[in-house]
């Protein structure tokens, strides 16, 4: 057996999207990275092997501007372009050219570890693994590593602290759990594809088929002959085993339960399903949860129902508290129970690492939450954001050479500042750097949006059969808003405006004021609604329309940025009670912009600054209490941001962050598909200028762009007293948006003091 030892920067294990993420964000920041997987492909439970789509903070599309930016973002933004159809090949395409073309990365398939090496019981010295099919062991030592293998290999035999199963009531003081604790889990599940053939294809089930017609499967399930993948999630069993020890035993009860459902759907004849053949059975389980390792802080259920503002946030979540029974399929309950906070929530840094293995981060599945709030922050994309944030902070303590806790303890603002330099998904934290130049430049524009006006000349009536619903932000005061409407009979309107609440909420929480507007009879045109509000900080107000269907809204089919439009209908999985339990609503639920996106209720708003130029350096990254980015309407010319300084300045980097609509629910696989292959708000064709020897002179000119998140390292610096991005054109928006400019005067992103790997 060939045997071999390399040294690391930081070792990662598992090349799920938390590791894939983990790794990317520390190999950027300049560490020498090794990503460890023990299959041949990678994306974890994402992959062609296993196949379940990536859901994240959006839910589908319920949460508002819940999409993650970041690195995760990036994945799901290429494979909108590249995939839009949702191919689960290119899907393990993508992810494995984003490792590749990381040169700071060293991958490494196929390889399982089977060993962690110590030194005084508190900190990992080294981990080995085997190679399959090239009979060679590995032996990989750093200072640091993060598991990512959703298992937690690498923690459990590191001895780091953990828990399986079901936490108590009493143990966190959360409602959802049992009484009493217990070792069950969430089980594991096996899909099918499906494929029209064009002609008659049988089926002959095997002797190990399950006859589900003798389970609970018929009566408590929904089957469709049409539904593939992960549209069967509910496909679930072994919550009542050991997930790892009986992993053989609960795959072969889910083939045998897939080869009965495809039995029903060909054979029962319940379903016209002559032409269709299974085209792919997987062979590999979807695991959901097996052990879960403590941290200096537990995630629980109230943070997340709650939405806890940590000190230490450093990447968010959005799925609901989604439990599952642990029998799974065969159960005669909903095959979820759910608790729906109003909006996104915050993960904190502490629940990334080990609390007693020193130099040990956690990403993925296995960090630190009770089983409750584990049934939100298990799925993938949200597994991703925190590998992001893991994959830095482990880069952070590398180039400080401090252990995982004093992150919190002693360098907290400082690493913060570096997330939100790095896009990493991270919530409500504008925090701006000090390094930053564009902080002490006066920021200019050549046009800014100061008024907020929806209409457009293909607009289309909205009878008010039923409420419906807008929200736009509040920056500095709101006087009067106007709708336009259109009656042919006299009538009234009922205008109702309402606080959201928290900053990442979208949800009407404390009414403000309710007016009852008559309608005129033949109104065809603006109507003023005499509502003036003055919040202390930037907010968004949430404004609520009823009336009658004599009465009708118009409707633009335009997006405009800051603004989203509702109409009162409930999501779909409250329409499933065989499938879905709600033991927590909230208001997202039933005012949905899932059936509604890219169109707005007309309406305008004469004076606003939520568009402002100065947006660029606030510091926040994402929308919170407003968009927080600079606005103007396309015109026949291009735009101009033009920064100044009163002493020269001399610029290594220069980073731009654009707006990439994280109000559009994207996904990896075949939940739904999305029409345009690049995002419509993303400047497309641009210029960064500086101006030097009584010129301008072009530093570089970008066309056909599709990424959010740009990084210019110049070869060589350049002194200037004026930086200008030049924007020239949209990937089809009518609007040109720009979240963020930083310049620095260092193209390094972390101080490197013991290492000299240089990022890309």
């Amino acid at each position: 057996m060939n045997k071999r030892s390399q040294t690391f920067d930081l070792v990662i294990i598992g090349g799920g999207l938390a590791g894939i993420c983990a790794a990317i964000s520390s190999a950027r920041v300049g560490c020498h990275v090794a990503l460890i997987q023990n299959r041949g492909v990678l994306g974890g439970n994402s992959s062609s092997e296993i196949r379940v789509w990536v859901g994240g903070a959006s839910k589908h599309g319920i949460n508002r501007y819940g999409r993650e930016n970041g690195i995760m973002g990036e994945l799901f933004v290429e494979n909108q372009y590249r995939n839009p159809d949702g191919n689960p090949y290119l899907w393990d395409l993508l992810l494995l050219e984003k490792v590749r073309s990381e040169p700071n990365i060293d991958l490494y398939l196929n390889t399982e570890i089977l060993q962690v090496a110590m030194q005084d019981n508190h900190l990992i010295k080294s981990v080995t693994g085997f190679v399959q099919g090239a009979e060679t062991q590995l032996t990989f030592e750093s200072n640091y590593f993060i598991d990512c293998t959703g298992d937690g290999v690498v923690a459990f035999n590191s001895g780091a602290d953990f828990h399986l199963g079901r936490e108590a009531q009493a143990t966190f003081g959360e409602c959802l759990a049992p009484q009493e604790a217990d070792q069950k889990f969430l089980g594991s599940s096996l899909f099918f594809y499906t494929k029209d053939v064009g002609h008659p294809v049988k089926y002959v089930k095997p002797f190990f088929a399950k006859d589900i017609t003798k389970t609970e499967i018929v009566k408590s399930r929904v089957i469709k002959k049409n539904d593939n993948g992960c549209a069967y999630w509910w496909i679930e069993w072994g919550g009542d085993h050991d997930i790892v020890h009986d992993n053989e035993k609960i795959r072969d009860e889910l083939q045998a339960a897939v080869y009965g459902i495809w039995d029903y759907i060909k054979n029962s004849g319940q379903y016209d399903a002559d032409n269709l053949t299974l085209e792919w059975v997987g062979s590999v389980v979807g695991k959901r949860e097996y052990r879960r390792f403590l941290g200096d802080y537990v995630l629980r259920q109230q943070d997340i129902e709650e939405q806890t503002d940590f000190k230490d946030k450093v990447a968010f979540g959005g799925w609901s508290i989604d439990i599952h029974p642990s029998s799974g399929m065969y159960t005669k309950e909903a095959g979820t129970e759910d608790s729906v906070p109003d909006g996104l929530y915050h993960i904190p840094l502490r629940s990334l690492y080990s609390r007693n293995i020193h130099n040990l981060f956690l990403a993925g599945r296995d960090i630190s939450v009770s089983h409750v709030a584990f049934g939100s922050t298990r799925v993938m994309a949200t597994c991703a954001a925190g590998g992001q944030a893991a994959g830095l902070a482990a880069a952070f303590a590398f180039s400080h050479q401090i252990q995982a806790g004093d992150i919190y303890q002693n360098y907290l603002a400082e690493f913060q500042r570096l997330l939100l330099k790095e896009d990493a998904a991270v919530l409500g934290l504008g925090d701006p750097d000090p390094d930053d130049l564009v902080q002490s430049a006066e920021i200019t524009a050549s046009h800014t949006l100061e008024e907020i006006n929806t209409y457009s000349q293909d607009s289309w009536r909205y009878p008010l059969k039923k409420p419906v619903a807008f929200i736009f932000p509040v920056n500095p005061r709101v006087h009067d808003v106007e709708l336009m409407v259109d009656a042919e009979n006299s009538g009234e309107i009922q205008v109702s405006f309402y606080q959201t609440g928290k900053g990442q909420n979208y949800i009407p929480k404390e009414l403000l004021q309710k007016f009852t507007i008559p309608i005129a009879a033949q109104t065809h045109g603006w109507v003023t609604i005499p509502f003036d509000w003055t919040p202390q900080t930037p907010q968004n107000v949430f404004v609520k329309v009823s009336g009658n269907e004599q009465i009708s809204l118009r409707v633009s089919p335009q997006e405009f940025q800051g603004v989203l439009s509702f109409i009162n209908e409930p999501v779909g999985e409250l329409k499933q009670p065989k499938l879905h339990h709600f033991v927590r609503m909230s208001p997202i639920l039933e005012w949905t912009n899932q059936t509604f996106n890219r169109q707005n209720f007309i309406f305008r708003v004469r004076q606003t600054k939520a568009f402002d130029v100065s947006n660029l350096a606030n510091g926040f990254i994402r929308p919170f209490s407003g968009p927080n980015m600079w606005v103007t309407s396309v015109k026949d010319q291009p735009e101009d941001i033009l920064l100044k300084w009163n002493e020269t300045k001399e610029i290594r980097e220069i980073r731009l962050t654009l707006n990439d609509d994280l109000n559009e629910d994207l996904i990896n696989l075949h939940h739904h598909r999305t029409e345009f292959a690049v995002m419509p708000e993303l400047i497309k064709d641009f210029e960064v200028d500086y101006y030097a020897h009584g010129k301008w002179r072009t530093l570089t000119s970008i066309s056909d762009n599709r990424n959010r998140h740009i990084v210019l390292r110049l070869p060589e610096a350049i002194k200037t007293k004026q930086l200008r991005v030049h924007v020239m054109a949209t990937n089809g928006s009518n609007q040109f948006s720009l979240i963020e400019v930083r310049a620095y005067a260092c193209a390094q992103v972390l101080r490197k003091e013991v290492s000299d790997h240089e990022g890309k």
